[in-house]
């Protein structure tokens, strides 16, 4: 019977042997990744020394059959470039992939770009999250750590993903809140009179009071209202209701500019929602405007161009006020949503803001009520159920 096949990236048993200038030499059988057995040693000044030596040698080629020219002796840096580069031909999002850059090239890279893939093992990778100073960017790096390590055991460098059991910073937990009718009123003043109070030049951000109606009248995001087009509106010269489709969202890509995207920020997010009066006549207004565009925004910028989102909201903040600093225009969202889900319960919530479920409806989109739901007539059938007599 021959000798029994060894396992891809195992060894034999090592042999010692004195030579003649004194050192020793260590050898084994070793099964490449190709499948091929071969012959291994190396020399140290004594048996041990050259054991240990080959044991080192065989542990360096154990994990060697990356791709890119990638072995665990590359530095995380090349690791990085290579994940880097698979992103940037793939079907990701511009925006997505500026984001991963942003997470390397900031945050990543400075810290562990110099050190090698067989050096980078999760005490590493441990220390590291923990030791970015910003939460968010802890859990940015920790996202994309995680995909360059997998791209990593896919290329068999790693035995395993060293990010998979490393810190995970924690979940933000900031609280939805919403505006209430007093508040919407109020700022929609302010808004009014931040609009007219200007007596030179163009209107400053003329059209921001339709931009939140809008915003109020749909639930979009920003970028989803300014993707806005004329042929998404249905109805609106109509007697019965009017809809609007959200098909596109306004993105900002570095070297890009900003530019409409064909679709929302999920697959999700394409919906068609009907809008209340006051929506409608946002609209109206904004069409008698007859801004002209290419491609038939809504609210396009003087240019006809799609608006950046940023400068809608350098716009809001200098109409909310101090008192109102907590409001931003993801907070008209986050109303919409609660103000739907204590109506027509979360389902409709979620359908509404175009979520794919309920659990991101209710995590971060739905304020919670201090005051509980007046069950005292529910609750009243407990004590009909045996009458009571006082002790005298």
């Amino acid at each position: 019977m021959g000798r029994p096949r060894l396992g891809i990236g195992t060894y034999g048993k090592i042999t010692r042997t004195q030579i003649d200038d004194g050192r020793w030499a260590a050898r084994t059988r070793f099964r490449d990744y190709d499948g091929v057995t071969r012959q291994v040693k190396a020399h140290g000044a004594t048996g041990a020394k050259a054991e240990a030596a080959l044991k080192d040698t065989l542990t360096r080629r154990s994990y060697t059959a990356g791709g890119g020219g990638l072995t665990t002796d590359s530095l995380v840096g090349k690791l990085l470039d290579c994940w880097l580069a698979d992103i940037r031909q793939s079907d990701r999002a511009p925006q997505t992939v500026e984001y991963y850059e942003r997470a390397v090239e900031k945050v990543i890279r400075p810290a562990l770009g110099g050190i090698t893939v067989r050096e980078c093992g999760t005490a590493r990778v441990d220390a590291f999250l923990r030791a970015v100073p910003s939460v968010s960017a802890a859990r940015d790096a920790r996202v994309v750590l995680r995909q360059v390590f997998g791209l990593a055991a896919r290329y068999d460098l790693v035995p395993s993903n060293p990010v998979i059991d490393a810190y995970r910073p924690p979940a933000s937990r900031s609280v939805p809140r919403a505006l209430s009718i007093d508040d919407v009123r109020e700022l929609r003043r302010r808004m009014t009179a931040w609009q007219e109070d200007q007596r030179l030049g163009p209107k400053r951000a003329h059209d921001l009071v339709e931009i939140v109606d809008v915003m109020l009248g749909t639930g979009g995001r920003i970028g989803e209202v300014l993707a806005l087009r004329w042929r998404d509106v249905a109805g609106l010269d109509d007697v019965g209701p009017v809809v609007v489709t959200i098909a596109g969202t306004v993105v900002t890509v570095k070297g890009q500019g900003c530019f409409r995207q064909d679709h929302p920020k999920t697959k999700a997010g394409h919906r068609s929602v009907t809008v209340p009066t006051f929506t409608v006549e946002a609209l109206r207004r904004q069409r008698d405007r007859g801004i002209p565009s290419d491609e038939g925004l809504v609210f396009p910028t003087r240019m006809g161009t799609a608006r950046w989102p940023s400068n809608v909201r350098t716009a809001w903040r200098h109409v909310r006020g101090d008192d109102y600093a907590w409001v931003r225009p993801h907070s008209f969202r986050k109303t919409v949503g609660t103000m739907v889900e204590r109506e027509l319960g979360v389902g409709a919530a979620s359908a509404q803001l175009g979520h794919s479920g309920i659990a991101v409806t209710e995590r971060h989109y739905i304020e919670r009520a201090a005051m509980a739901p007046d069950t005292s007539l529910i609750l009243q059938r407990l004590g009909d159920l045996v009458p009571y007599t006082c002790p005298t």
